[in-house]
């Protein structure tokens, strides 16, 4: 039996001393599922919180809600990579605020219906349009500008 030597790992130019250093893989998509599935279950934590027993939320609007904002959020995933930990105040701070104009344009209705759920989106992705503009695409996150979370709800 004869034994091949085996080349040294040594790091060489060839081979980086550092892993992380090597290009990594993109999340799979079953990752970015569980990710944003986390994300909007947090999120409507804060809606309920914001809603609580001033009106009730019809189903059909939470429903469109989490459809709506899961094809952003997944955007945001797959365009910036999952930076929910450093946004997670503010994402949900914004969720709130997402609660708060819908409980306005329910008025005195006792719930919020499809149509105010649209119009509190339409709202806030307006909004968020407004503070996206101080991201810059690429900035790192110990950036000397602040970010904001608007970009997550961007197209």
């Amino acid at each position: 039996m004869r034994f091949e030597a085996v080349p040294s790992l040594a790091p060489t130019p060839d081979l980086p001393a550092v892993c992380s250093e090597l290009p990594q893989p993109e999340e799979s998509d079953a990752a970015l599922e569980a990710a944003v599935n986390y994300i909007l279950d947090d999120c409507f934590f804060s809606v309920g919180q914001a809603v609580y027993a001033r009106k009730s939320l019809d189903h059909p609007a939470l429903i469109w809600w989490r459809d709506h904002f899961r094809v952003k959020f997944l955007h945001s995933l797959r365009r910036s990579g999952n930076t929910w930990l450093q946004d997670r105040d503010r994402v949900t701070a914004v969720a709130y605020l997402l609660a708060e104009r819908a409980v306005r344009h329910a008025g005195n209705r006792p719930s919020i219906d499809r149509a105010c759920a649209m119009k509190a989106a339409a709202d806030v992705e307006a909004y968020c349009a407004i503070r996206a503009g101080g991201r810059r695409r690429g900035a790192p996150a110990d950036s000397a500008s602040p970010m904001h979370a608007g970009y997550w709800c961007l197209p």
